[in-house]
């Protein structure tokens, strides 16, 4: 089967490997679409390591193509997607549903090999059946949406609050439409132009071109000088979060879903004397994922609408170099191109 290898820094190459066999419990899935996230350009950019060559991609979508023994309820040709970190199933984490932070998790495209191959495997167990007439691009986004469900429900009942996302990528974009689905005014913040024109399109009550103004000057000024009840983080760089902090109103919450880099720095005695709850969010759990999907299926979240750039396989050198330069908003790779 052909798969595309990150080889060196900044360099992936089209190669080939064997055709993995399932064993029990789980299923081969025939991969047809592919999205980069930020979590592959951490591996890509060198801001996290791997060991070379190495699989990468998380995102995705395909068609049941085989299946191990023990394994039910799946046919050939089910069209599905799958929760890429797979959790260890008997910790104490996992046995209380909350497989996202198992300390003994494996994750496609973080520590094993992941979707960016004509076949994978997975335990079907972490395989999602995708709602009858949902395409495989728009099951492709299930996943990038529940890390922004997730985020927007650790900020807790947003219902008539204002909530500031900082960083318009796909995740930050998806947090501003959770949000306002569930009844907060949102406002979001990023340097670029055309993410900040598309959240607008996405109905955000105000958006902040930080290159321009100051953020914390700027989102006070819109909240009288109060601060936002909720400000969820989703650049992912250490700058964000002290300004996410400084932007909270006494008494709010603040929600952490990047990775940055580098150590944040941030001023305690404020989180103290403002009374702060300041929470991380890590992934998603299972019901993160249902979610996500009946959201996109009745169309209150718009999901196609972010993809800017489709690739094929064989052109994922070209693909990966766009998101670099920052070019594109969600960039998918479609590997097989017939229908399930």
């Amino acid at each position: 089967m052909r798969v595309v290898e990150l080889v060196a820094l900044e360099h992936v190459e089209l190669s080939e490997r064997e055709i993995p066999q399932p064993g029990p419990g789980e299923v081969r899935i025939a991969v047809h679409v592919v999205g980069i996230c930020g979590t592959d350009m951490d591996f890509y950019s060198g801001r996290r390591s791997a060991g070379y060559p190495f699989i990468l991609g998380h995102e995705c979508s395909g068609c049941i193509d085989a299946v191990g023994s023990g394994v039910t309820g799946f046919t050939i040709g089910t069209p599905v997607t799958v929760r890429p970190n797979f959790g260890c199933g008997s910790c104490d984490l996992c046995k209380q549903g909350r497989d996202n932070i198992c300390t003994n998790s494996r994750g496609l495209g973080v520590t094993i090999d992941g979707c960016l191959a004509e076949y994978i495997l997975a335990p079907a167990r972490y395989v999602w059946r995708l709602p009858d007439g949902m395409g495989l691009e728009k099951g492709a986004l299930i996943e990038p949406l529940a890390v922004a469900e997730r985020a927007v429900r650790r900020a807790g009942n947003i219902a008539g609050h204002r909530v500031m996302v900082l960083g318009g990528g796909s995740i930050g974009l998806f947090a501003l439409q959770v949000a306002q689905e569930y009844g907060a005014e949102v406002t979001l913040a990023d340097p670029l132009v055309e993410r900040l024109e598309r959240a607008t399109g996405l109905g955000a009550a105000h958006v902040i071109d930080v290159t321009v103004e100051d953020t914390v000057t700027a989102g006070r000024a819109l909240t009288g000088g109060q601060g936002f009840d909720v400000v969820i983080e989703t650049a992912g760089v250490s700058e964000t979060v002290p300004i996410g902090i400084s932007l909270t109103r006494p008494g709010g919450r603040v929600v952490l879903t990047g990775l940055p880099a580098e150590a944040a720095i941030v001023e305690t005695r404020w989180i103290v004397w403002q009374e702060l709850d300041l929470v991380g969010s890590f992934i998603y759990e299972a019901e993160n994922f249902e979610q996500a999907s009946r959201l996109l299926h009745e169309g209150k979240i718009e999901g196609l609408g972010l993809v800017t750039h489709r690739f094929a396989l064989d052109q994922a050198y070209e693909a990966f170099d766009l998101v670099a330069r920052r070019a594109g908003l969600k960039v998918f790779i479609n590997v097989h191109e017939e229908d399930c």
